[in-house]
């Protein structure tokens, strides 16, 4: 299907034109969020996983478990907790397949309106009821409670869900180049300045975390560079290099760096990355629909057409990339849009990385298109299984996931890809 990507969106789910104030109450609000959490609890229970017991990733199809978590994760939760935490990364287990997968979850401005609620149990135990009846959602553990941009976290975990020194996510500018609709951070108002020296100070950071845990720095081989920060693209990539030669400086001699931005575009630029230890190339592609990225991610990068990120992404594999990433959050586009933009992106070698938006205020829930609301769990289950089937390109999850199995088989664990937990951000 070809779609018209420079068509504005003049069918999204808002209750006037674009830009006006929403009157729903709390309690109209929270009817068309349990709506969609009835529905989309109904679809669960009717849904059929996908056999791939046959395929070496097992991230390549949902379980019932999951998408419960993405269900969750898009609606928010209320809670009697401190308010000093607003995101909390949560450990579902499958109860059928025994998969367990980490899912975020938000506290948002609207939360007396959520149909959820989260209840911390003991320790880092806790459970999500809904709020009408009580009735269980989901028994889950807390791997983490989120309010500050944090600089690194570390990105795999063991079966026992203890952190692995083998690959670790790195933001050591602590907030990005301008805040948008879709932003979590900037709706929290998390953004935080960094200090003049922020690239020195956070492998310092780091290496003095790695000692303090007795791990062996060579033993980190992906590093997620995610710090896409510099108004222009010959800063961004000064930046970058100079990112990856403290990181060699201070001993991680086998770390592999997988760069995330969207001011490097050109090939001499791509090139000097791979030359310096990049494997791999990420951005975002926000949207499919083009008049749509505008409005929601502004001119200066929401200007970047779905064409042009295609051909850049087609670049960086004639480069030589191993591993070309785009992260694509589900809400924004038509479902036909939406399922023919992930296409096109695997047909040109993209693996395209899906997420579901926290929705922390009225105005990103409303900036959903109404197909999500219409379809339900529907568009989002199709849209995390079109988006999975790209994995074959190649991903940094898989690559890391096989890095940590390795680590842990070194270490005397008996494990397989299977015993590891998934990520679904």
């Amino acid at each position: 299907m070809s779609l018209d990507r420079n068509l504005p969106l003049v069918d999204l789910n808002r209750p006037g034109p674009s830009g006006a104030t929403r009157t729903d109450t709390p309690s109209e609000l929270h009817e068309q969020l349990n709506r969609f959490l009835t529905a989309g609890l109904d679809h669960i229970a009717g849904f059929t996983p996908v056999d791939d017991s046959d395929r070496e990733d097992p991230d390549t199809a949902l379980s019932r478990t999951q998408l419960l978590s993405l269900l969750i994760g898009f609606l928010g939760c209320d809670t009697t907790e401190p308010l000093d935490n607003r995101t909390y990364t949560l450990v579902y287990t499958d109860p059928e397949q025994g998969k367990s997968n980490y899912q975020t979850i938000c506290v948002p401005d609207y939360r007396q309106a959520s149909p959820v609620l989260f209840t911390r149990d003991r320790g880092n135990r806790a459970r999500l009821v809904l709020r009408s009846t009580g009735q269980p959602l989901a028994e889950v553990l807390v791997h983490a409670g989120i309010f500050a941009a944090s600089n690194h976290y570390y990105s795999r975990v063991g079966p026992d869900f203890s952190e692995l020194p083998t690959a670790a996510i790195v933001s050591p500018y602590s907030t990005c180049a301008g805040g948008c609709l879709g932003c979590s951070r900037g709706a929290v108002k998390s953004f935080t300045p960094p200090p003049k020296d922020y690239v020195e100070r956070h492998v310092q950071q780091l290496a003095a975390d790695y000692d303090h845990r007795g791990w062996d720095r060579a033993e980190l081989v992906s590093v997620n560079i995610t710090t896409g920060c510099q108004p222009d693209e010959a800063r961004e990539l000064e930046m970058m290099l100079n990112l990856m030669r403290t990181y060699r400086r201070y001993g991680f001699s086998n770390a592999a760096f997988h760069a995330f931005t969207y001011a490097i575009d050109s090939a001499k630029a791509m090139e000097l990355l791979r030359e310096h230890g990049a494997i791999g190339f990420i951005g975002t592609i926000e949207t499919i629909n083009d008049a749509e990225r505008i409005r929601q991610w502004g001119r200066k990068k929401g200007s970047i057409t779905f064409e042009q990120h295609l051909e850049k992404y087609r670049r960086a594999r004639r480069v030589g990339f191993d591993i070309v990433e785009t992260d694509y959050v589900l809400g924004a586009d038509s479902y036909a849009e939406m399922l023919d933009g992930i296409a096109e992106l695997d047909e040109n070698g993209v693996a395209v990385v899906p997420n579901i938006k926290r929705n922390y205020t009225v105005e990103q829930l409303d900036s959903n298109h109404r197909d999500l609301w219409n379809h339900g769990m529907r568009y989002i289950s199709d849209g995390f299984h079109a988006a999975l089937s790209s994995y074959d390109n190649g991903t940094i999850k898989r690559r890391a996931a096989r890095c940590s199995v390795d680590y842990l088989r070194r270490c005397g664990h008996e494990v397989g890809l299977r015993d590891l937990p998934i990520r679904h951000t």
